[in-house]
Order: structure tokens, then sequence, then C-alpha cells
């Protein structure tokens, strides 16, 4: 079954919020949530994954955690950890992406723990703060030089998908929302509930 792309919906998300129509806004909040539905759909698979047959493996999902920190840390408003960053990658990765997408971005995360034991002798998540940053710094010093390059593709990196899926997930997160000041998302409006006998003065 063809895998249904998230690319349209992501992209220019940081920021974009604050200066998109409201329907625009709802309309992004709600693929958020049918992506967060679709979490879990894969047949049960015994490989030890962070959701039942998630392709989100635990160490996957620590790298993906800790990179996705990085870029938006916990400051004096919660980071990305607590928007469920992590969470909505594993929903993107075993629902939304198409395999050719969906693989080159786990190729990526799993070249992450080897280049970093190499580099500082241990893996991502457990680096210094400082080591991590060096080490997201580099990255994007990549995707500069991919993106001043004509002949190269960016877009290509798997680290333009962890910084537009980071940036993404948690924009259309309640605590990403809170953080912009978006106070307008109604869950749900029950506009024709019945009283109850007390509010019917009965």
């Amino acid at each position: 079954m063809k895998r249904r792309r998230a690319i349209g919906v992501l992209g220019g998300v940081a920021g974009a919020p604050l200066l998109m129509p409201v329907e625009e806004i709802e309309r992004l909040l709600a693929w958020r949530e049918r992506v967060q539905d679709s979490a879990g759909t894969r047949p049960p698979q015994d490989n030890g994954a962070t959701q039942v047959g998630s392709l989100l493996t635990p160490p996957r999902a620590r790298v993906m955690e800790a990179l996705a920190e990085v870029i938006i840390p916990a400051t004096d408003t919660p980071g990305a950890s607590e928007a469920g960053v992590t969470e909505f990658v594993g929903a993107l990765v075993d629902g939304w992406l198409d395999d050719d997408d969906r693989d080159r971005f786990l190729a990526g995360l799993d070249t992450v723990d080897p280049s970093c034991r190499e580099r500082f002798g241990r893996p991502f998540a457990e680096c210094a703060q400082g080591e991590q940053a060096a080490f997201v710094h580099d990255l994007d010093d990549e995707l500069t030089r991919l993106r001043d390059d004509p002949a190269a593709d960016e877009t290509r990196h798997f680290f333009h998908d962890v910084k537009r899926f980071t940036l993404t997930g948690y924009f259309t997160s309640d605590v990403g929302l809170d953080a912009l000041g978006y106070r307008t998302t109604f869950r749900t409006f029950e506009g024709c509930a019945p009283l109850t006998p007390a509010e019917a003065g009965r």
C-alpha cells in the first residue's frame, strides 16, 4: 500500500502559525491528529520497538529525541521532548512517509551514534551538551553546503528531515502553540448538547 505523503504539510513551519490564517492552522492541527491516530497501526513485530511494530526503534528514538532537544531545548518554555516530538516522528515513520523518504531518514539516524562514538567515545544521547551542540552544528553546516551547491539537493539529507519534523511536531503540539501565543484551538464544541435538569431550572 502506498504511504501517504506528509511532505506538502511540512516545511516553513517555524514562525508560520503566527502568519497563517486560522483555517490553515486548524487544517495543520487536524493533520497532526490524524498522524497521531495512525500510530500503532502496523502489525505487531518482535523488534523491541518503542511502539508495537514501530520502525522508530528505541536506539533511533533516543537519537531523535536528543537531536530534537538540541534544536528546541527546554528554556522558559517546554522543549521538544515535552511536546511529544519523538512520538510524532514515530507516527510519521510508521504510517505517513513514502518508503524512500522513510528509509533514507532512518538510515541517517542510524549513522549518528556510530559517528559520535568515533568522535566522542559515546552515543549521541550520552554526549555532553557541548558535544551534542557541536555535532548538530556540523550537520547544519553540511546542509548549508548542500544548499549552496546547485548540483546537490539538501532535502535528501536526513538532518533536513530531522529539523522539519521537529519544528512541525513542536509547533503543532499544545505546548508549541502555547509558546507561540496561539490560544484559539477548540478540540470539540457541543453546541446542541442537552441541558441537565439543573441547567434547565427544573
